[in-house]
């Protein structure tokens, strides 16, 4: 999962720079040399992966939900499974939920622990894995655009672009950013959604009463 994910996050990166080098900034490439221009191609293929490996890993996973969720440190999508996103989804049904897996607190942290607890048991299920895999996508694409509303600006002023380029760099890492978070925090509400879907669905059965032991006759053992 981490390895497709982080194909997607390099391909991200590399489309970013395309952009930037094409129609933000274009005098970088006109004005380049072949050499320089097979030094820039050899430079974003080398370090390209690697920004994107240390920026997705310096970040704990908690940092990078308060970035998408703008909610304080700690917050995750399952601290509110059961009292907003749950009752929100019509294939949830809560009362049956409730019989399967048992009760739970209203408090946010007890709320994602016991959240928690049942994505494990079903976390190989297809439609709980791919939505989880769309969370940690989008959530990932969204803490690498944050810094390059900073970064990339720096770097066209330091490559000598145009105020307009670095003004016009700036925006389209913001909107990057927004669209992103956004998409991280739709596909979180669904992977939320869909660990208490699996688990509502679930058939609850009451235990069967044990029969009682016939008594046996003549005072005999039930095992003679």
């Amino acid at each position: 999962m981490k390895s497709l994910n982080f194909a997607w996050h390099v391909a991200l990166a590399t489309a970013d720079a395309i952009v930037l080098a094409l129609f933000i900034a274009p005098e970088l490439i006109t004005s380049a040399t072949t050499t320089q221009l097979g030094l820039y191609r050899a430079l974003g293929a080398a370090v390209l992966p690697i920004a994107v490996l240390l920026l997705m890993n310096v970040m704990s996973s908690n940092f990078k939900a308060m970035l998408v969720y703008w909610k304080p440190y700690g917050w995750l999508p399952g601290c509110e499974a059961f009292t907003k996103f749950g009752p929100a989804d019509h294939r949830v049904d809560m009362a049956h939920l409730k019989k399967n897996v048992g009760t739970w607190a209203e408090e946010p942290k007890e709320q994602n622990s016991k959240w928690y607890k049942l994505y494990k048991q079903v976390e190989t299920t297809p439609e709980v894995a791919y939505a989880q895999k769309d969370f940690l996508m989008y959530r990932d694409m969204a803490v690498l655009s944050l810094p390059l509303i900073v970064l990339a600006p720096l770097g066209l002023y330091i490559a000598d672009a145009s105020t307009k380029a670095l003004w016009i760099g700036a925006a389209m890492f913001v909107v990057q950013y927004v669209l992103t978070a956004i998409s991280a925090r739709n596909a979180g509400e669904r992977f939320v959604c869909n660990v208490l879907a699996v688990h509502s669905a679930k058939q609850f059965t009451t235990p069967k009463a044990t029969a009682p032991a016939k008594a046996t006759s003549s005072g005999g053992s039930a095992a003679a």
